[in-house]
């Protein structure tokens, strides 16, 4: 397996923070041929579904919904409505759930975000396939259905693969 190591500087520890992302795994995200979805029923598949229902909802800091959203909060929403806590943010959602390198359908994308680093990134976003994330960008920006950008810290699976 081949690893691209990404080293940046931590404000918050004042050294250097590495994050290494399978190569194999960013080309199965960020392919552009489209991903199957999770398998009907699934976990993973029950919380893109309401992920889904919520693009075009407004960004609102520190929203949990069901008007608007913060950017942990229709992941946290998407998975409580499959059965499955998670923490509030994304910094507690990167430091609590399983870290994956070959991420899938269902997945969580990680960036450090202007709030965050790399060892707690401020930013996480749903995978929902064929290269593409709903997030809940920032103020300004509706909740959408975007392509993963690079510079991502990670990806977690909070679902553990049960289909």
């Amino acid at each position: 397996m081949t690893y691209r190591i990404r080293r940046r500087r931590s404000r918050a520890s004042g050294g250097f923070v590495a994050s290494a992302v399978a190569a194999g795994a960013l080309l199965a995200v960020l392919g552009h041929h489209a991903a199957a979805p999770a398998a009907a029923g699934s976990v993973a598949a029950e919380a893109i579904a309401y992920a889904r229902a919520q693009v075009g909802r407004p960004y609102q800091w520190g929203g949990t919904g069901p008007g608007a959203f913060d950017c942990s909060g229709p992941v946290m929403q998407a998975y409580a409505s499959a059965g499955v806590h998670l923490a509030r943010t994304s910094q507690d959602q990167w430091a609590t759930e399983r870290h994956v390198t070959r991420p899938e359908p269902g997945d969580l994308v990680f960036y450090p975000g202007a709030d965050g680093t790399w060892a707690a990134p401020g930013h996480v976003a749903l995978v929902v396939g064929g290269g593409q994330m709903i997030e809940a960008y920032g103020a300004g920006y509706p909740i959408r259905r975007v392509p993963i950008r690079p510079g991502m810290v990670g990806f977690t699976q909070p679902w553990g693969g049960a289909r």
